[in-house]
């Protein structure tokens, strides 16, 4: 992605996201906490674990492919970091979900889609950048 500042919305959007699993998994009086993990199954845990460990990855990916200098960069990442922030955006989609189901509509949940959009149009960007690569068009 050649976008000016991109590395800034994709290391918001990882960080945000990165944020919301830890206080899902930690803040024990957290609404996160309450309904996606306490309810006796494991699958809230799992789902809050794989989001933290993909924004993980984003913050990971601006920070080596981004920062650092480009002989530390990891170029296959470079084609396919749309696909963790397409996941991270199935991810907070999924949040927004779980908290409509449960009947626990909150502001937060704006934050959550803000976080999704963002996402999505990350990865749309780094989807066309891909397409207009692997065509040798310029991006």
């Amino acid at each position: 992605m050649k976008l000016t500042y991109s590395w800034i919305a994709r290391f918001y959007v990882s960080g945000s996201i990165l944020v919301t699993a830890m206080i899902a998994m930690f803040d024990p009086i957290s609404q996160h906490r309450a309904v996606l993990m306490d309810n006796g199954d494991l699958v809230g845990t799992v789902a809050m674990i794989l989001l933290g460990a993909l924004a993980l990855a984003g913050i990971l990916d601006v920070i080596i492919n981004d920062w650092l200098p480009s002989r530390f960069s990891l170029h296959c990442t470079h084609r396919h970091r749309h696909v963790v922030y397409m996941v991270l955006a199935i991810g907070q989609v999924g949040l927004v979900y779980v908290l409509v189901h449960d009947d626990d509509l909150k502001p937060v949940i704006a934050r959550y889609a803000l976080d999704a959009i963002m996402a999505v149009t990350i990865a749309g960007k780094g989807i066309k950048d891909h397409y207009k690569q692997s065509r040798g068009v310029p991006t």
